[in-house]
This record gives structure tokens, C-alpha cells and sequence, in this order.
């Protein structure tokens, strides 16, 4: 039991560690239109998310909070996908300047 508590918070550690870190990159680069930041916040959540949906059918551990997380992989997606930086014909996001 002790084992499964310490499992359970160094998961968590992980969890708002990258949260913090992705939330840093959105905050800043992502909003400067720097396309490197688009590239890391899809691979990065990608990597966090599946990761926890792997250890969840693993452990057994599926519900409903375990099911949030596909809503939440799926909304990241929509929203990277409304912001794609490579997008033809697409306005600049305000303050990038336009590409001729």
C-alpha cells in the first residue's frame, strides 16, 4: 500500500510538473507565434497523456476520471489545431508579424 502511494504521487509530481512547464511555453513562446513551441506542446502532451492512459489500462485503473483524459488529449488537439502555425493562407495570430 505504502509502494502504490508513493507510485500515485511521484505520477502526480510528473503530471504538474510538465503542466507547469507547458503552461510556461504557452504563456510565452506559443503566443510570439514561435512554431517550435506549437511542435513541443503536441509532442509533449501527446507523450504525458498517452503515457497515463498506458499506466491506466495497466493497473486497471479505468473510470471515469481515467476517462478524462482522452477528453483531454482530444481538446488539446482541437486547440493545436485551431492554432497550427504552418497553416496556408492562414492571418497571422496578433503581434507576429505577416510573411510575404
Amino acid at each position: 500500500a505504502a509502494f502504490m502511494t508513493v507510485l500515485f504521487r511521484v505520477y502526480g509530481a510528473y503530471g504538474a510538473a510538465f503542466a507547469l512547464l507547458a503552461i510556461a511555453v504557452a504563456a510565452t513562446a506559443l503566443r510570439r507565434g514561435e512554431a517550435w513551441a506549437w511542435w513541443m506542446l503536441l509532442i509533449g502532451n501527446t507523450i504525458t497523456f498517452v503515457a497515463a492512459m498506458t499506466y491506466d489500462r495497466t493497473v486497471g485503473a479505468i473510470g471515469p476520471f481515467e476517462m478524462l483524459e482522452y477528453v483531454g488529449l482530444a481538446a488539446i488537439y482541437a486547440a493545436l489545431a485551431v492554432t497550427v502555425p504552418f497553416a496556408r493562407g492562414r492571418k497571422p495570430m496578433p503581434g507576429q508579424p505577416s510573411r510575404v
